[in-house]
């Protein structure tokens, strides 16, 4: 599968196999700024390195009902369409489909499994993966056509809790269950190889999306009072959207490349994952206070729940857990950390406490809109990062 040329030429949502996901240009570059504004906070404070056109003070959050239709979820459909092509024809026992946290792999494996007929198993109990009890593994035999959403959720990080999951992937890659697909979190999949070995099981991913490729998702998504919103950048001033330069009445010269390097700098901090994206575009939209104005702002999109520089050894452990399990409830994360539950706990409060993690579903995970700060700062540790 060849490399398309430029943004422009690449399908919204294109499924490509794990080697040949690309993160978007200027990544490195959003990194190297994440990580100069983290070291300018740590020295001066929290003030602003660059002059705003538009001040937030003179912004308000959107109406719950407004932003419903500004930024409506996002329809995993096309990428289960995506998937289904890439998987037509394989005669590998098992494939699977990997994406980040907040981004995904669950809700497209799940489309994808409705549409074929496989049949979406359940994850082992609490109490199966605590005693180490792999008799969950014989759900599969009797299914010849299954599939598995959430991978991370079959496994607990001690010895008891890694038998079961060891045991599902030794008999699914060899073929004894049949045809399979696994949906999983990118850092359990990079978890499993290194500790269990998924060599020579095809992997896929949704690719990266550059600037353009946002401008046109998030134009195309709004759906308020039947026209695509003008969006201006507070840090600029100018139009964010494509549609909303050829709506404006700026004539300033490449005007219609304008909108893309906003973006685009949200597309290098967020690794080109749409699903980060959404996130961002959803929490920074604002509206002018007066009611006189229809336009709306993008406030700063790179602003984060960011971590400090000095963050401790028990803080990484319980993020670098977070993300290899996406995401643990309290006891479990006691469980799998090699220190006192009570050292655990403390960590985990001070992490909620600074918007680094919050809870979904009774489990504890990084934020969305940290996560790029937390995967670097595991990055510049040498924890083991996921490939995305």
């Amino acid at each position: 599968m060849g490399e398309s040329s430029s943004s422009a030429d690449t399908p919204l949502w294109a499924v490509v196999e794990l080697d040949h996901f690309r993160t978007p240009e200027q990544t490195q570059a959003s990194q190297w700024r994440r990580s100069l504004r983290s070291a300018s906070t740590w020295l001066v404070g929290k003030n602003s390195a660059e002059q705003q056109v538009k001040e937030e003070n003179e912004l308000r959050a959107l109406p719950e009902v407004k932003l419903a239709h500004i930024v409506p979820p996002i329809d995993w459909a096309p990428a289960a369409k995506a998937l289904a092509q890439q998987l037509n024809g394989l005669e590998a026992p098992v494939a699977f489909f990997i994406t980040p946290p907040h981004c995904g792999h669950v809700s497209v494996v799940r489309q994808w499994a409705e549409q074929q007929h496989f049949t979406c198993l359940p994850p082992p109990t609490l109490s199966e993966l605590t005693e180490g009890d792999a008799q969950w593994v014989e759900r599969f035999a009797n299914q010849r056509e299954w599939a598995v959403t959430a991978l991370e959720r079959y496994f607990l990080r001690h010895t008891q809790g890694i038998q079961g999951v060891r045991e599902f992937l030794e008999r699914a890659l060899s073929g004894r269950l049949g045809q399979g697909v696994i949906g999983c979190n990118s850092w359990t999949y990079a978890y499993l190889q290194e500790v269990i070995g998924i060599e020579g099981a095809p992997v896929f991913t949704l690719q990266s999306m550059e600037g353009e490729q946002l401008s046109h998702y998030f134009a195309k998504i709004a759906a308020y009072e039947g026209q695509s919103p003008l969006v201006y950048s507070t840090r600029t001033g100018k139009p964010v959207l494509a549609e909303s330069a050829t709506q404006s009445n700026d004539k300033a010269p490449n005007n219609d490349k304008t909108p893309n390097k906003e973006l685009q700098r949200l597309a290098a901090h967020c690794r080109g994952h749409i699903g980060l994206a959404w996130h961002y575009w959803r929490e920074r939209l604002r509206e002018p206070t007066s009611d006189g104005e229809e336009a709306l702002w993008l406030v700063d999109a790179l602003a984060e729940a960011e971590l400090s520089t000095d963050t401790g050894d028990i803080a990484t452990l319980v993020l670098h857990a977070l993300l290899i399990h996406g995401g643990l409830d309290d006891h479990s994360l006691g469980q799998v950390l090699p220190f006192s539950h009570h050292e655990a706990l403390n960590a985990r409060l001070a992490l909620q406490r600074k918007g680094i993690v919050s809870s979904n579903d009774g489990r504890w995970q990084i934020t969305p809109l940290s996560y790029a700060s937390v995967r670097q700062l595991l990055e510049s540790r040498n924890y083991l990062v996921d490939p995305l």
